[in-house]
């Protein structure tokens, strides 16, 4: 693939990464249905406040111009937050369909972030290789 393609697709995962992740904050903090899904699960009302406040950072962090450090913590939380969220609907017994959102987050969350490594030029092992310096 060319370098133009690479940012193409970097772009617009990244892009659907962020909305995902913001929207998904959004729902959080005024659907009655995410509301819900959230108490049936036993989490507190300030678990789902705080979650909602992390998940529009890391929207806006993967979208902003920041060092790429800051970039891979941001990527590590919502994905620690999607697998998170699959967990959770495993827990109480969700229906199948409720896996789906989840599942696809995860999946353009792993695309966007290879893109991201490839158009970075960073390399996804030597970044935890601390033999090789620091970046």
């Amino acid at each position: 693939m060319t370098k133009r393609t690479d940012k193409i697709i970097y772009l617009a995962t990244t892009v659907f990464v962020a909305m995902f992740s913001i929207l998904g904050a959004w729902g959080l903090l005024a659907l009655p249905f995410f509301i819900d899904t959230v108490h049936v699960m036993g989490y507190p009302r300030y678990f789902r406040i705080s979650l909602a406040v992390f998940k529009i950072l890391g929207g806006v962090v993967i979208l902003a111009p920041l060092p790429a450090r800051v970039k891979e913590w941001a990527y590590a939380g919502i994905g620690i937050n999607v697998i998170c969220a699959i967990i959770s609907f495993s827990a109480i017994q969700a229906p199948a369909v409720s896996f789906i959102s989840p599942v696809i987050g995860l999946l353009v969350l792993i695309i966007s972030y290879v893109y991201f490594c490839r158009t970075a030029h960073l390399s996804p092992s030597r970044i935890f290789d601390r033999h090789k310096g620091e970046q």
